[in-house]
């Protein structure tokens, strides 16, 4: 189930209240929803806040910033140095674990933190998910759930202390803070990040499909749906509140009377039954309805016999009946049709029997245009006209053959109303085909036009997300395919073989060697603007996070903070890493079959023309020769499969020619860079 997603900002008075609330302390509120309603994870403990990020020096710096701040700003009505943010969050899939859609969130919500304090230069302090807030529906008694999550943000800005040279000599301007104002356009592109991030819908999409949904709502009549205050609201409450009311009095009025119907009956039937009990109790009625079905049972088997013979007199008289009506009936049809005969003549009965002529253009273009009227005149779909017109045609017909008259509509106009009916859907698919395509050419020209107009804008992690993550895949020499399906991205390397998969917020892992999980790092470092957060078993976790150490990638994690520290360390003073890629002059050689044409030419597609050349020539060298003569590329495929079963070590000729060929990307890329500049400009 999908909704919408905005995030709506207030002062902070009350700062410990704000804190307690967040973290789920103190008293409880009245409005969360029971435990029974609420969702439990895989240990079955009941999800009720999530803190994704939590400044420990919170109070404190509230203070200094209260301090900070002059007395005239703090005598306004709405000022604070921080705010409280309320972010909507997205429901729960259909399918969907609890475990999976709390990690989604999560993740979702620290992306979000990163983006809002790289777009406003705000600090988030504090962010905390909540699930156990909503609501139950009082007349269907369904649950519907509202989780959000709450931030906390430092809007203030220190300014150090500086001199500025007057008419007199020099001033000193003592250190103060200032608040970082967030106008009208800033605050619209902090609607748009959330929206995107939080529903994964563009803005331009989202108000692509609202004023769609406008456009709509305003051909079918539906007056524009206008702002309602809180005021208004309440009263609106209140007023259905004391509907509700007064429905409830009816229908307590309206049971009271059916009960004292149910009484009456009761004591009716049981003087008839002869139980006399107090019919009161709802028991006691029970055993006189009890008893008087009894008595009813047992007459209808003493009255068996009767009922059998009823029953077959019965349908003696029905079928006389019937016959006596078919009778009639044949004889008062065959009067009509001689009668119709002996007006029609032989005229009648040769065209009855005539065959139908061979169909011609005219004939269709007749019966479309037949259909075409008939659906204007009624208002009607052309599928619904061509329905209504053929029952027609087809009750004239038995019409004018139960008086005995030739048919009106031949089998030849039968022919050409399908026919017509069959060129005119053709047609209106071809139209549906053509507008989608417009529709789709005018979403993909504004998407490129917001992406050129909009770029330098962007707000850093966005901007070169694609560029970054591509240049990536390109330096580690792999390649992806778009998974519909799935909805990830499959890399492969120069083989074919498949080594993760890339979603919207994380990357799957499906071979575990040294060079698949390098490359994973380093497109996750460029997708997601240079921070990781690991999942999986401890020795994965802990293998992972030295080499994005080595890599120079951030992991956000915790619990990893003193393996990579650990990691640095050792970077620092030189010593061996264990696992470390090495470099061979020679690898072993293995026979192995020859692999398909499709996965060879997958591979050599993949390489740079430097590489290709080195893995030739160490063919060459190594003495590699395939079956069929002059086929160097198998001898490469060969070599390359050995560097591989060798442990991924490649010699010193392959990796400088790697080199080469990502330098030469990495140019090409910003020479396309400055391309897209010139062309913005």
């Amino acid at each position: 189930m999908a909704r919408g997603t905005s995030v709506n900002f207030k002062a902070v008075k009350n700062l410990r209240h704000e804190d307690a609330h967040n973290r789920r302390e103190g008293r409880k509120s009245r409005y969360l929803l029971s435990p029974e309603h609420r969702l439990r994870d895989s240990g079955g403990r009941v999800l009720e806040s999530v803190i994704v990020r939590n400044d420990p020096g919170l109070h404190e710096r509230y203070m200094a910033r209260l301090a900070q701040c002059s007395e005239r700003a703090k005598r306004a009505k709405a000022f604070s140095p921080f705010w409280s943010g309320i972010v909507v969050l997205p429901l729960r899939d259909s399918g969907e674990g609890v475990d999976a859609y709390r990690d989604r969130l999560t993740q979702t919500m620290v992306e979000w933190c990163h983006e809002y304090e790289a777009l406003t230069g705000h600090q988030v302090l504090q962010c905390a998910l909540h699930f156990d807030e909503g609501h139950i529906e009082e007349l269907t008694g369904e649950m519907r759930p509202n989780p959000h999550a709450h931030v906390l943000v430092d809007r203030m800005r220190e300014c150090e202390a500086h001199v500025i040279q007057t008419k007199t000599g020099e001033r000193r301007i003592p250190a103060r803070v200032s608040v970082i104002e967030l106008d009208r356009e800033m605050m619209r592109r902090v609607q748009d990040m959330t929206c995107r991030f939080v529903t994964g819908e563009s803005a331009a999409g989202r108000r692509a499909r609202v004023a769609e949904q406008r456009e709509t709502a305003r051909r079918a009549g539906v007056p524009p749906r206008g702002h309602i205050n809180h005021r208004e609201y309440r009263a609106m409450m209140r007023d259905a509140a004391r509907e509700r009311q007064r429905e409830q009095v009816t229908l307590r009025a309206r049971i009271d009377a059916l009960e004292a119907e149910l009484l009456e009956r009761s004591r009716d039937l049981g003087e008839v039954v002869g139980v006399p009990v107090d019919h009161t109790s709802p028991e006691n009625r029970r055993r006189v309805f009890c008893a008087a079905l009894e008595q009813v049972r047992r007459a209808c088997r003493d009255r068996s016999e009767f009922e059998a013979i009823t029953h077959r007199a019965a349908a003696a008289e029905k079928a006389a009946n019937e016959a006596r009506r078919d009778a009639q009936d044949a004889k008062s049809h065959g009067a009509l049709v001689a009668r119709a005969l002996e007006r029609a003549g032989a005229d009648a009965q040769a065209a009855e029997a005539a065959h139908p002529e061979e169909i011609t253009q005219e004939d269709i273009a007749r019966a479309r245009e037949a259909i075409e009227s008939h659906a204007r005149a009624r208002g009607i779909p052309v599928d619904e006209g061509y329905r209504s017109l053929r029952a027609q045609w087809i009750a004239e017909n038995e019409r004018e053959a139960r008086i005995g008259r030739s048919k009106p509509h031949p089998q030849q106009d039968y022919s050409a109303l399908k026919l017509a009916h069959l060129e005119l859907q053709a047609e209106r698919r071809a139209a549906l085909r053509a507008r989608a395509k417009r529709r789709r050419d005018r979403q993909v020209q504004a998407e490129r036009e917001r992406l050129r107009g909009g770029v330098a804008h962007a707000g850093g992690l966005i901007s070169g997300y694609r560029s970054a993550e591509i240049a990536a895949a390109r330096a580690c020499g792999l390649h992806y395919e778009w998974d519909a399906v799935a909805r990830c991205r499959r890399y492969r390397d120069r083989a074919g073989r498949e080594l993760f998969t890339a979603t919207r917020t994380r990357i799957e892992m499906i071979r575990h060697d040294e060079a698949a999980e390098i490359a994973a790092l380093k497109i996750a470092g460029a997708r997601f603007g240079g921070a990781v957060s690991l999942t999986g078993s401890g020795e994965f976790r802990e293998r992972m996070a030295r080499r994005a150490a080595r890599e120079g990638i951030r992991v956000v994690d915790v619990d990893l903070a003193r393996i990579v520290e650990d990691e640095q360390v050792r970077m620092a003073t030189g010593e061996q890493i264990q696992g470390a890629h090495v470099v061979l002059d020679r690898v072993p050689r293995i026979e192995r079959p020859h692999p398909p044409h499709r996965a060879l030419m997958a591979w050599w597609r993949h390489m740079g023309a430097h590489e290709r050349t080195a893995w030739l020539a160490e063919a060459e060298q190594a003495g590699r020769k395939s079956e069929r003569e002059g086929d160097e590329l198998l001898n490469a495929w060969h070599m390359m499969c050995d560097c591989e079963d060798a442990g991924g070590r490649v010699p010193q000729s392959i990796t400088e020619a790697r080199h080469q060929d990502q330098a030469t990307v990495q140019r090409q890329d910003e020479h396309d860079c400055g391309t897209q500049d010139d062309l913005g400009r």
